[in-house]
């Protein structure tokens, strides 16, 4: 794991207890921002901005594609091998598609996405531009977002569409821990 100073050296900003795998790619770190009690592990990718809140766990192999942005809330987490793009290629044919050429031959759009509070990625999801997820609403394995997800319900599936509704309890059970503390 990187130590706080080599966080701070490399430009991350950092709260408390911040975990992060020295197996971690991050790029632009000026624009990364990440609270108190944060672990992010090994192979994950980390680009452009992207502000992740406190109690967050970043699962291997997870990928954040923040050109246009990419806000986590608090008690969030990504299982392994999510990837979050808030950008996407034209695929019409009638651009390039590529990082690798100018941008005007390219026409890449892109949103920030949001993750509220309490909100949880099963693995292997993918989250496609401009999604919101909203408080308390989690994705089982193999979800594909690519529409706002409700507040406090489980969905699944290609598209993610609702399962059921989800308990409350969490924020109780989070304001117990916060008192202790």
């Amino acid at each position: 794991m990187y130590k706080e100073e080599e966080l701070l050296e490399i430009g991350v900003k950092i709260g408390k207890n911040v975990k992060v795998s020295k197996k971690a790619s991050i790029y632009s770190p000026e624009t990364i921002e990440l609270g108190n009690n944060v672990r992010i592990d090994d192979y994950c990718i980390l680009s452009g901005n992207i502000k992740i809140g406190n109690n967050v766990h970043i699962s291997a192999y997870t990928a954040l594609y923040g050109r246009y942005g990419i806000e986590i809330g608090d008690y969030c987490g990504c299982s392994p091998r999510c990837t979050l793009l808030s950008g996407s290629d034209d695929f019409s044919g009638e651009y390039m598609i590529s990082p690798m050429v100018p941008q005007v031959y390219t026409n890449v759009k892109g949103k920030k996405i949001v993750m509220e509070n309490f909100s949880q990625l099963g693995a292997n999801s993918i989250v496609m531009p401009g999604t919101i997820i909203h408080e308390g609403a989690v994705c089982g394995c193999f979800s594909f977002v690519n529409d706002d997800l409700e507040d406090w319900t489980i969905n699944v599936g290609i598209p993610a569409k609702v399962l059921k509704k989800r308990s409350k309890n969490i924020k109780k059970l989070a304001k117990e821990y916060e008192n202790e503390v």
